[in-house]
């Protein structure tokens, strides 16, 4: 897997090479029946090519032309299938509400199916009644989020053009542990200096809990608000860095996410004890559409059911 501790393996091979290795594995093995693959074309090595379809859930077939690689799209031949919500003759209708209500008067809204309880079918059916459509949609054994948007709405990335100082962001979240500790220290040391020894056992009784939660108080929210904050990190910066625990998602998750915004993953920043600390995402300068088609081949498209 190309996902794990250890980053994508050859990751001495430049970050061109695992931005073009993203833009094949998450933009190109979307969930399309068949793809063809030119490993010329795609400056990539057959093996390489394999390992990324095998992650996507592709089964390599004869290909039509001996310069490419086939495959079709097979999910159910993978253990551990993505999650595909709580299927159900029709949604509950406190469910429908709540969902209705969230994306009522947004133009762009991510949905996590864990949240709302609900199959990947009603989230896009509920959408359609509010003139909504699925651009954007991830998924892996913990869970489906999709992003609904109205039509003529930015693409994904767009609302972010700036960064900003918002939940999420790597601003927010520093200032929110320094402004905690600050206030224990200040605390504390108020108590000492006026010999209110109550105010100082108060200050440390009551910092380190708020301590912890100003460090996890992310994971409290739903998963559908976090995946907007995660989102809204790849704001057209040049690298993005975070540890996918911040957030409470899986690393494929925030790969995927990363990669509907135009980044790509390379690898892992660490510790000088060799420790992984954070995710490196480098975005690319552009999805290529080269290695898709050969000898007027192109790959099969069909009824897209991303994974």
């Amino acid at each position: 897997m190309y996902l794990s501790p250890d980053g994508i393996q050859p990751v001495e091979f430049g970050v061109d090479w695992a931005c073009r290795l993203g833009t094949l594995r998450y933009l190109r093995f979307t969930g399309l029946p068949v793809v063809h693959i030119s490993p010329v074309e795609w400056q990539l090595d057959p093996q390489t090519i394999r390992q990324a379809a095998h992650d996507r859930r592709y089964v390599e077939i004869p290909p039509p032309d001996p310069s490419v690689l086939s495959f079709q799209y097979a999910p159910t031949a993978f253990p551990g299938a993505p999650f595909q919500g709580y299927p159900s003759a029709g949604p509950a209708p406190s469910q429908a509400r709540r969902l209705t209500k969230k994306i009522s008067g947004e133009d762009r809204v991510w949905i996590s199916l864990q949240d709302f309880k609900l199959s990947r079918g009603h989230v896009a059916e509920i959408a359609s009644q509010a003139r909504m459509t699925v651009v954007a949609e991830v998924a892996d054994t913990s869970d489906r989020i999709m992003l609904l948007a109205r039509p003529g709405s930015p693409p994904p990335g767009s609302e972010f053009a700036k960064p900003r100082f918002r939940p999420g962001s790597a601003g927010f979240f520093t200032a929110g542990i320094v402004t905690t500790m600050a206030l224990a220290i200040a605390g504390c040391a108020v108590g000492a200096l006026t010999e209110h020894i109550w105010l100082t056992i108060l200050s440390a009784v009551l910092g380190l809990p708020l301590l912890l939660t100003s460090v996890y108080w992310m994971r409290m929210a739903p998963k559908s608000v976090r995946a907007g904050w995660l989102a809204s990190r790849f704001n057209g910066s040049r690298s993005v860095q975070f540890h996918p625990d911040v957030f409470g998602f899986t690393s494929d998750l925030a790969a995927q996410i990363a990669a509907s915004h135009g980044y790509f993953y390379t690898a892992w920043a660490r510790k000088s004890n060799g420790q992984p600390m954070e995710m490196v995402f480098v975005r690319g300068d552009g999805e290529s559409t080269e290695g898709t088609s050969t000898n007027d081949r192109t790959s099969e498209n069909g009824d897209v059911r991303r994974s």
